[in-house]
């Protein structure tokens, strides 16, 4: 009996030896996710109770949105909560994963997702970057492709061949954690593409009608989630050259401006008032460069002063500076035509 129970005991401990080398192999060969969204190792260093405002949305949001700037004008500290073409569904489990360490008193959810196909080719780095936890485990169920669920549950079976392309971040991050992110979720784009006001098009998409109304009822519930917080809710579309069928968004923001307490901004009826240069702001359609995303952060942080007033804030103003230093500082580098390498 005493034999048996050691060799149960023995059992266990190996299991959980073999478990911990897994479990140190997958965060190893995970790759490191420092910009272009998803950015949840860095989010996560953040003080808790110390964002004021959340940015969350797909690449529309961590292109053009800088919260140094946006904090320079407004006073209220932010941070970009995004991922690549991240849809609706995955933006309400976004949401939910910022609440547990963040009490923003503002949230601004950018609704073009609500247009997009339900899965967008994504899905490993939206869910795979996102903390292990309940919101991880039930968009990996609920919003991940069937053939992706294995994968994300077991990481290894993703990334398992990495071993062999590791780099030396992979090895800092490794051993040292994520740093706190200077630029707050933000994703800084060098280059312009010149365009004039020709390029302001409808951009041709498929749409789903039964995706757009399931969207449409999930866009409601995070805005029911919000005032039930407390948090004032902002539902708007980002500018671009490049948009959504005006039908299909007017009836988006028709249904949320229904709702009391939620507040609804189309910023391409401010495109002119925001005042992005055509010839040099933009690095595609769809997306500022740097130069337009100071312009755009700027004028979104002014608004939001004039239409809520002063808003409580937490945060550190020291930080905050130095981080409107940092943007500054890689704005000194003047922007580059896109054909230059």
């Amino acid at each position: 009996m005493k034999t048996l129970k050691k060799e149960l005991c023995a059992g266990f401990l190996c299991l959980l030896a073999a478990l911990y080398i897994l479990m140190q192999f997958t965060a190893l060969t995970t790759p490191k996710q420092h910009d272009y969204g998803s950015t949840w190792g860095h989010f996560l260093q953040e003080e808790e109770d110390s964002i004021d405002v959340l940015f969350i949305g797909s690449s529309l949001t961590y292109c053009n949105v800088v919260p140094a700037l946006f904090w320079e004008e407004s006073g209220m500290s932010g941070y970009v909560v995004a991922g690549p073409e991240l849809t609706v569904p995955m933006e309400q489990y976004y949401l939910q994963e910022a609440l547990q360490t963040q009490s923003p008193k503002l949230v601004f959810f950018e609704i073009s997702g609500a247009l997009f196909d339900r899965y967008t080719g994504y899905t490993k780095t939206v869910i795979g970057q996102m903390p292990w936890g309940w919101n991880r485990l039930l968009a990996t169920f609920h919003e991940a492709e069937k053939d992706h669920v294995h994968g994300l549950l077991f990481p290894m079976q993703f990334y398992h061949s990495r071993w062999s392309e590791l780099t030396p971040d992979d090895h800092e991050v490794f051993a040292n954690g994520y740093t706190a992110d200077e630029l707050a979720g933000y994703t800084y784009l060098g280059t312009y593409r010149p365009y004039d006001e020709s390029a302001i098009q409808t951009r041709e998409i498929t749409l789903d009608e039964g995706n757009l109304r399931r969207n449409i009822g999930i866009l409601r519930e995070m805005a029911e989630t919000c005032l039930a917080q407390d948090i004032i809710p902002v539902f708007y579309e980002s500018p671009a050259l490049s948009r959504m069928p005006s039908a299909q968004m007017d009836e988006i923001k028709a249904a949320l401006a229904a709702i009391d307490g939620v507040t609804v901004l189309d910023c391409n009826a401010r495109f002119d008032e925001i005042g992005a240069d055509l010839a040099t702001d933009f690095y595609d359609p769809l997306h500022y460069n740097a130069g337009g995303a100071e312009k755009f952060s700027r004028w979104l942080g002014r608004w939001s002063v004039e239409t809520f007033g002063g808003l409580p804030v937490a945060h550190d103003p020291d930080l905050w500076q130095k981080r409107v230093g940092h943007f500054m500082t890689l704005r000194e580098e003047p922007l580059r035509p896109v054909e230059e390498k």
